[in-house]
């Protein structure tokens, strides 16, 4: 047997129980797969529902990551050795109807890294398909590309709904997609306002000149034209339908887009039905967008990340990790090798 077959790489599992960094065997990457070495992994809220067991996943955990490709099964890969890269973390079989017919995010079978049925990137190496990978241009840092899936959800958002002429949009929450969706938005209407519930995020819209209240302060006067949940918990989704005017129009995101339905907790948040009949209020979910399209609008400058890299914990201490990232200040953590 081959040293390649018998090495152990860290990986950083959640077990059922509890988090811990165990040993793991090489990555043995199927047809059209390559071995990617992360550089850069970001501990996101839907990491935490993990740990919290608010999702029903065991495995390698971690979705969101900057990496450098070292090697490829095959020769579908062989072009991506080398490259720096960021990727989609949902992984779909091609091949079932909802794919042929060009919605392989929402193939029925689809996996998502460590987040459901897949291994993810928090690990020394990890595998994942080739066709999943996009390469970040030179001029980009990394703290930046680490935030591509997240800048391209807030860009599929905005093309979800009309914004421009809306005389009242509210977006709630204070995560990383919060800040990167009023930053799209707002070019797009300059009435949008954040709601937050952490006042140490706010800091970060002052820098950049954009609305905010905290979502304790706004009345519920059914004035919105349009709301955009972000925040993924029970309290920002009954604030939107307390927000939203009858016939207005409310986008709901998920902490853990992609993960199928069976996956989630019976306590996962569920909209005021009657108060979406009563006010007959559309509604309209936001899943993943295209890591290309945000990397894209991240290397134009169109979106800014600085300061949104609030945490930097190291690569294999995640207890030490989830303590940074569940701090009130923390918008997204990125987890690192120790600088030599």
């Amino acid at each position: 047997m081959s040293p390649r077959a018998v090495a152990a790489l860290r990986a950083v599992m959640y077990d059922g129980r509890t988090v811990v960094t165990q040993s793991r065997p090489e990555p043995a990457p199927s047809a059209g797969e390559v071995v990617v070495r992360p550089v850069r992994v970001g501990v996101t809220p839907a990491d935490l529902q993990v740990a919290e067991l608010c999702l029903k996943f065991r495995g390698v955990l971690g979705h969101e990551f900057v990496g450098v490709v070292e090697r490829a099964s095959d020769g579908a890969g062989a072009p991506w050795v080398g490259k720096r890269v960021v990727g989609s973390p949902v992984v779909s079989c091609g091949g079932c109807e909802r794919c042929r017919a060009g919605l392989s995010a929402h193939c029925a079978d689809r996996r998502v890294m460590g987040l459901h049925d897949r291994d993810g990137c928090w690990a020394e190496r990890f595998s994942i398909p080739a066709a999943n990978l996009v390469e970040v241009p030179k001029s980009l840092g990394d703290d930046a590309a680490l935030l591509s899936g997240v800048a391209g959800m807030a860009l599929h958002a905005a093309r979800a709904t009309r914004i421009e002429g809306k005389t009242y949009v509210s977006i709630i929450g204070d995560n990383a997609l919060a800040l990167i969706a009023v930053q799209v938005f707002a070019k797009l209407n300059a009435s949008v306002r954040v709601l937050g519930f952490e006042p140490a995020r706010f800091s970060i819209c002052d820098r950049w000149r954009l609305k905010h209240r905290h979502a304790d302060e706004v009345g519920r006067r059914q004035d919105q034209d349009v709301v955009f949940e972000c925040s993924g918990t029970t309290r920002g989704v009954e604030l939107a339908t307390r927000l939203v005017r009858p016939r207005g129009r409310v986008l709901v995101a998920s902490l853990s887009p992609g993960v199928p339905r069976q996956a989630l907790p019976d306590t996962a948040p569920l909209l005021d039905a009657v108060a979406i009949s009563a006010g007959e209020v559309e509604v309209a979910g936001v899943g993943r967008g295209s890591v290309r399209d945000g990397l894209d609008a991240l290397a134009r400058g169109q979106i800014d990340t600085s300061g949104l890299v609030t945490r930097r914990g190291v690569m294999f201490d995640p207890a030490g990790a989830f303590e940074l990232a569940r701090e009130p200040g923390c918008v997204r953590l990125s987890v690192e090798e120790p600088r030599r």
